[in-house]
């Protein structure tokens, strides 16, 4: 199994190839529905579909359970969605056989410091969730990491990139990965993102000088991902 290295591949096929019981920390953000994203080729997003893309994340749960260390965790981000001005909630992960194998230990929710919504029809749609998810509760947890409040449930961290610095539409902003790194990982940690975009997860692993292993099956996201990582390599050696 090779570590420090990415992924242009379907996360499924990836990590079959990963040993039992070997990673410490899987820190990922699915592609809400994208039928592409999800290794399944389509045009519609209705009710077809959001059966396979369940189907696909009841695969890829089973693998995370494979492969995670009985000590490891999982931070799992997906969000709402929102159509004719009526919120659709992505609860209905929780009901996947495969995802109740885990032990949910919190909802974090992640505020942003504004909000995206124009409608005044309902309550703005200003946070995403964060599902933390554990084989049991031997986790590793910081508490004394420098941040207030470490293990609060409910993060402000905004969501505003610069324009420059963003090279995916979903971007996840690199406070939200560096927060997550500094509560929940340590010295020699192996993380996974199997949904690996922009490649936030992995800079975040480079800068503290932990081991790691990104997947992405967009040839464009990989390759904006690989430039990014360079480029970090380029400033820390």
């Amino acid at each position: 199994m090779e570590v420090n290295k990415i992924y242009n591949e379907d996360c499924l096929d990836r990590m079959s190839k990963i040993q039992n019981n070997s990673i410490d920390l899987i820190i990922t953000s699915p592609p809400y529905e994208d039928v592409m994203g999800a290794g399944y080729s389509g045009n519609s997003k209705d009710v077809l579909f959001l059966k396979l893309y369940s189907d696909f994340l009841d695969k890829v749960f089973c693998e995370y359970h494979r492969i995670l260390k009985d000590t490891g965790q999982i931070y799992f981000n997906i969000k709402s969605k929102t159509f004719n001005k009526t919120l659709n909630t992505p609860h209905w992960i929780e009901h996947l056989e495969t995802f109740k194998k885990f032990k949910l230990k919190s909802y974090i929710i992640w505020k942003y410091s504004g909000s995206f919504d124009s409608t005044k029809k309902r309550f703005h749609l200003d946070y995403e969730i964060i599902y933390h998810l554990s084989k049991g509760d031997d986790i590793y947890l910081n508490t004394d990491c420098g941040i207030h409040d470490p293990l609060s449930s409910v993060w402000y961290v905004p969501h505003n990139i610069k324009k420059e610095d963003r090279v995916h539409p979903t971007q996840m902003p690199y406070t939200l990965i560096d927060r997550i790194l500094k509560i929940s990982s340590k010295k020699n940690d192996l993380v996974l993102d199997n949904f690996m975009g922009s490649g936030t997860t992995i800079l975040g692993c480079l800068k503290f000088g932990l081991n790691y292993i990104g997947i992405e099956i967009n040839p464009k996201n990989y390759n904006n991902a690989l430039n990014r990582i360079n480029k970090q390599n380029e400033l820390l050696f």
